[in-house]
């Protein structure tokens, strides 16, 4: 069994590891299915949690997109 590791949306913001602030998150969030940020969100009632890794691949997608696939 592979243990996963999920972050709340305020643990996201509060953590020094990501700069993202509390409405690009949620802008993020909002825009999941059209962004390709769908696969690492999961929504546990009313509350939607990252999983952590999925979440630093798509941001590391995000920048390698922007550059055009370029190294």
């Amino acid at each position: 069994m592979t243990n996963f590791e999920y972050m709340s949306v305020q643990q996201i913001v509060q953590s020094e590891q990501f700069p993202f602030s509390l409405g690009q998150v949620r802008n993020f969030l909002v825009m999941r299915h059209k962004n390709g940020l769908a696969a690492a969100v999961r929504k546990i009632g009313r509350r939607l949690y990252l999983r952590r890794d999925l979440f630093e691949q798509w941001i590391e997608s995000q920048s390698q997109s922007s550059r055009g696939g370029r190294p």
